[in-house]
């Protein structure tokens, strides 16, 4: 919020190089600016932030950050669309009550299952028996949107916590079916398998760079006005990397960056990035506190 008179607010308005949209209070009202400034005193006010993750999946997080004061605008370095090939997943679906068990690992994982799903004019009923696995509060849920129950979701939202709690399970000889992204971590079948566990891992997803997406990004780094870049994922680490030049890769050391869980982490700081924000719950809320207790400071 800038203050001036008639005299003052147009020098005021070109120093600081004011743009639209803006709202203009004139005259006596404006001493009413301790009721009306409100929204300078939310958490997040007056930071910049860049989301990369895929654009279908963008307005959620975007509005959470905004409901906080923040500006956040779209880079996506993620486009997610079917596998090259259904026949592994179109396989498995025609077996799907000789499976003791389904895992998800993520909210695509479901979406494109349930898809394909739909696509064969095949049975939901057919899982009954079938125990279900989901890592994450939100795969969970987009499980429970199919009208199916999730017996198991692990406390941490990672692959190794979900193999501590179905390795308390006699897995010896039973038969997981895993359909996820195209490229993903091994550690979760591998170990399963090392349990005496038969896994099927079928690509239900493949994870791609747009190939084009519009966007301020590049001018707003020249101009260090960006505060934090936010990752979800290790693919929008790698995809926006790849997407930027060495001199780009250097104006990153100026700004905060924010991964969503220690995956990401890794892969980020294995790039090169400092990462500066974690939270403890592998979440988009989580990730939103973590970021609200690190501006607090």
């Amino acid at each position: 919020t800038w203050v001036g008179t008639l005299n003052t607010i147009v020098d005021i308005a070109t120093k600081e190089k004011i743009q639209p949209p803006t709202l203009t209070i004139i005259g006596e009202v404006v001493n009413l600016k301790s009721i009306t400034d409100w929204y300078e005193t939310l958490p997040l006010f007056g930071k910049t932030f860049v989301v990369t993750r895929a654009e279908e999946q963008a307005e959620s997080f975007i509005h959470m950050l905004e409901e906080r004061g923040a500006e956040a605008f779209l880079y996506s370095s993620i486009k997610t669309i079917p596998p090259e090939d259904w026949s592994p997943l179109d396989k498995s679906l025609e077996i799907l009550s000789n499976y003791n068990g389904l895992i998800f690992t993520s909210v695509n994982g479901v979406r494109f299952f349930s898809q394909r799903l739909k696509e064969k004019n095949k049975d939901i009923r057919e899982l009954k028996g079938v125990r279900i696995y989901a890592i994450g509060p939100k795969t969970e849920q987009a499980v429970r949107n199919l009208n199916i129950r999730v017996d198991t979701v692990p406390e941490n939202y990672v692959a190794e916590s979900l193999i501590e709690c179905i390795g308390k399970e006699n897995i010896e000889g039973k038969k997981f079916l895993l359909p996820r992204a195209s490229v993903a971590r091994e550690i979760l079948p591998n170990t399963l398998r090392e349990m005496g566990a038969i896994i099927d891992v079928v690509p239900a997803y493949q994870t791609i760079l747009p190939e084009s997406f519009e966007s301020d990004f590049l001018k707003r780094l020249d101009e260090g006005s960006i505060d934090v870049i936010t990752f979800t994922s290790s693919s929008t680490v790698t995809n926006f990397l790849d997407r930027l030049n060495k001199e780009h890769h250097e104006k990153l050391n100026k700004i905060v960056v924010a991964c969503i869980g220690p995956i990401t982490q890794k892969t980020a700081e294995n790039r090169g990035l400092k990462v500066t924000i974690v939270p403890s719950q592998y979440t988009v809320t989580g990730l939103i506190s973590a970021i609200e207790d690190y501006f607090k400071k």
